[in-house]
């Protein structure tokens, strides 16, 4: 086998059909299980609807894929597999099955999330979103769902955007519910960008939320956020992000020094992380995480520094990741860490790892070659 020979892959997988989910703009989704390891998966077949645009469709279709096979977020939907077929301008995308409700049937009673949170993971999503120079450009009740486990899943790329630095100029789509009036971009020049991308994620909640919205707490991000002037709007996601984080850390009353406590950990733990293999998976149980960390640091008691940064990794991360192994990181930190976080309610330490696994999410996933099958 030579550099650059193409290998063909023939081995065949069995899935078993469960239902129909949908239809959409450019295709339809099914429900199937995989016999092999019995899990769920939801099939988007791409279907064109208007023979018309077959090609400009199928081309749209290609772009979702490489779109979706770059990014790995836990609010934005997982594809697993891709299968094409040019010769008749179809193809079928194997994603991650979302076993749940469409944001605008969603009810947040007092045993599911917020309005508030579910915001923050939205906002959260399109900040990584942006920060890949990714429009997506289909924001409707329907792209965004809520599983049976309160998470927030943005789904359907089918009219998204790589922008790989270049203007976002001809042939943009439009396709989102319809709103009372449209931003000044679109009315005057048919233009969508990263700011318009923001109007339509504001204008979705102040529809959600109704005669709600003046007892939302971030209603005052949301007003900003859906001017009809772009030059009065938030420039990027990340900038609602900053004041999402500064309302909520006033609100809960952090201490200028416990904020600077948390910001010495979560700098000395993202920036000895490389990347993420096949995905980011944070471990989520705070209570493990803390006991995880105690071990750590009795284990180092008698060091200067941390002797294995990967033990300090696994107390947040699952699965796998590339770090740095150079022995730097002062015992002292974690200490102070473990301090600020064991004198913490649960409330203020639950926002506490919600901002570290927030950071964390924003760190490159990268997908490793097996060494199999040769």
């Amino acid at each position: 086998m030579n550099s650059g020979d193409v290998i063909t892959f023939d081995a065949k997988k069995n899935f078993t059909f469960i239902k129909a989910l949908g239809a959409g703009g450019t295709g339809d989704t099914h429900l199937f299980k995989d016999e092999t390891t019995d899990i769920l998966f939801a099939f988007k077949k791409y279907v064109p609807k208007d023979a018309k645009y077959v090609d400009e469709y199928y081309s749209r279709f290609v772009e979702e894929i490489k779109i979706l096979l770059n990014i790995s977020h836990p609010n934005i939907v997982r594809m697993y597999n891709y299968y094409l077929y040019p010769q008749a301008k179809t193809g079928f995308l194997q994603m991650e099955y979302v076993d749940g409700v469409c944001i605008d049937q969603y009810s947040p009673m007092p045993w599911n999330k917020s309005w508030e949170d579910i915001f923050c993971d939205i906002i959260g999503a399109f900040d990584y979103l942006e920060k890949h120079h990714i429009l997506h450009r289909d924001i409707r009740p329907a792209n965004i769902m809520i599983d049976i486990n309160n998470n927030v899943k943005i789904i359907d790329f089918g009219f998204g955007k790589q922008l790989n630095g270049a203007t976002n100029d001809e042939n943009s789509i439009l396709l989102n519910w319809p709103a009372t009036e449209m931003p000044n971009e679109v009315q005057l020049n048919q233009g969508y960008e990263e700011r318009t991308e923001i109007y339509f994620v504001g204008t979705l909640f102040r529809h959600l939320l109704k005669e709600e919205i003046s007892y939302f707490r971030f209603n005052h991000i949301i007003e900003k956020m859906v001017k009809i002037n772009p030059e009065q709007r938030y420039d990027s996601f990340s900038a609602i992000m900053a004041d999402i984080s500064a309302g909520v850390l006033s609100e809960i009353g952090f201490s200028e020094n416990q904020k600077n406590c948390y910001r010495d950990f979560a700098d000395a733990l993202s920036t000895h992380i490389y990347h993420f293999q096949s995905k980011y998976s944070p471990k989520n149980d705070i209570a493990q995480t803390i006991s995880d960390l105690a071990v750590l640091i009795r284990n180092s008691s008698l060091e200067e520094c941390i002797q294995n940064n990967s033990k300090l990794i696994e107390c947040f991360v699952s699965g796998g990741y590339t770090y740095n192994p150079i022995k730097d990181i002062p015992v002292q930190i974690l200490i102070d860490f473990y301090s600020l976080i064991t004198s913490l309610d649960i409330g203020k330490r639950k926002i506490l790892f919600d901002n570290i696994y927030t950071r964390l999410s924003t760190i490159e996933v990268k997908f490793e070659e097996d060494d199999l099958p040769f």
